[in-house]
């Protein structure tokens, strides 16, 4: 017994919102990721990646139930059933592999040039293996069963007569994966939170750079280097002058002086979160207390990488388990009773399958969410007049030359020239 004409309404309305939201999110992902070099971390690059299959996946749940009102022996019943069962699953894949990319870059310490080393196969693997079966069943067509890709309710896919292989192509895969997803993560996160304890009851002179955790989301983003010169001494209360080097490292800053006029250059990676620089010069930390401000630097590190695991490992967690579970509970229903049918569930796979595409916009974001407000800092930083006012620990300084220049390497450099003013000025 099929849907009454308001239950296939009611789905055809929820599978097409639901799909022009994923539509939307996989279109920010696309477009953010090309424009700026800031959201290509590895893993934002396998998140671009699935946003195809994402795209594909959804222009076939937009067709909805009008796949099969058509005909189910329709060209556009066949494509739509062809592209649920190849693309969907595949989203699944992708999940995976963003979990091998954490796995290998927390235990095997890869670089973001190993990774993507990695991409070409995790594409070959994520969208072939699905295609395999989703292109065999196009040609499949018996006597008593009929076409593989039929009315399956929700759209055109595979027909309730051959209801096992949704089970033993689609779903029992999609669980194996899921699987070894969750027990990447849950040993990562056993091994991130074993540390921090660690830290936490460790004696203070024995805190080393084996205590540090390091995000692996994060993983690729290059030292950011500062470098100040002096270009023209004007006045000294030192009576000497000498370099000062300001390198984004742990636990040291050199000693300052004072300095007159001077240039800043800048070296980023594409990773860099935070663009903000205080023109004041940073006061020498005490030699004394080095080691007490080893661990508090190691404390803050150990905090910062556990949430933003934490977060980001949540949030894969419930992205799957909304997917998958409402779709796998209908599919063990159909078998259990291949009569029946339980359109609360139906409504819920309706609801949540064609939301891929949101929820991993969502993680993008997250992933992502430092470079999100460098963009939005950019941008109210683009839209105040020139020049631009930067104080000095020794007055007021203009700075009316400002250049930037973005290069295909994944690499930024901004540079700033500071003029020495007559006195007086302001």
């Amino acid at each position: 017994m099929g849907p009454s004409a308001y239950e296939s309404r009611f789905i055809e309305v929820s599978e097409r919102v639901c799909s022009v939201l994923s539509l939307i999110s996989t279109s920010v992902i696309i477009g953010t990721f090309v424009s700026s070099n800031l959201f290509r971390k590895p893993i934002n690059r396998l998140v671009f990646y699935a946003s195809w299959g994402n795209i594909m996946s959804n222009v076939a749940t937009m067709i909805s139930v009008a796949g099969y009102a058509h005909g189910t022996g329709t060209s556009l019943c066949q494509v739509q059933g062809f592209l649920i069962q190849w693309f969907m699953p595949a989203d699944a894949l992708w999940a995976f592999a963003m979990a091998l990319n954490v796995y290998l870059t927390f235990f095997h310490k890869f670089d973001s040039s190993q990774l993507r080393k990695l991409e070409w196969k995790y594409f070959v693997a994520c969208y072939g293996i699905p295609f395999v079966p989703a292109f065999i069943y196009c040609f499949v067509d018996t006597p008593a069963k009929g076409k593989i890709y039929g009315e399956a309710v929700l759209w055109c896919w595979v027909s309730l007569k051959w209801d096992a292989l949704r089970i033993a192509t689609f779903y029992g895969p999609v669980w194996f994966i899921l699987v070894l997803t969750f027990a990447i993560y849950i040993r990562a996160g056993k091994v991130i939170f074993e540390k921090r304890r660690q830290l936490q009851s460790a004696n203070t002179n024995t805190i080393g750079s084996s205590y540090f955790i390091d995000d692996p989301f994060q993983e690729g983003a290059k030292l950011t280097e500062i470098r100040v010169t002096t270009e023209q001494v004007v006045t000294s209360s030192v009576g000497s002058t000498q370099p000062m080097e300001i390198s984004a490292d742990r636990g040291r800053v050199p000693g300052t002086s004072d300095y007159s006029p001077y240039s800043i250059k800048i070296e980023t990676g594409p990773h860099m979160e935070k663009e903000e620089i205080s023109m004041q010069p940073l006061p020498p930390v005490p030699q004394t207390g080095n080691v007490n401000f080893r661990r508090q630097v190691a404390a803050v590190e150990s905090n910062k990488a556990a949430w933003a695991y934490t977060k980001c490992a949540m949030l894969f967690f419930i992205a799957l388990v909304i997917t998958w579970v409402p779709s796998s509970l209908n599919r063990l229903y159909t078998l259990v009773y291949p009569d029946g049918e339980s359109m609360g569930l139906d409504y819920a796979s309706a609801i949540v399958l064609p939301l891929q595409g949101l929820w991993n916009g969502l993680i993008y974001v997250a992933v992502s969410w430092p470079s999100v407000k460098t963009v939005i800092a950019n941008v109210r930083q683009a839209s105040r007049p020139y020049p631009i006012r930067i104080t000095a620990a020794n007055g007021n300084l203009d700075a009316p030359n400002f250049r930037r220049q973005d290069s295909d390497s994944n690499e930024s450099t901004t540079e700033l020239a500071m003029h020495p003013q007559p006195k007086g000025s302001v």
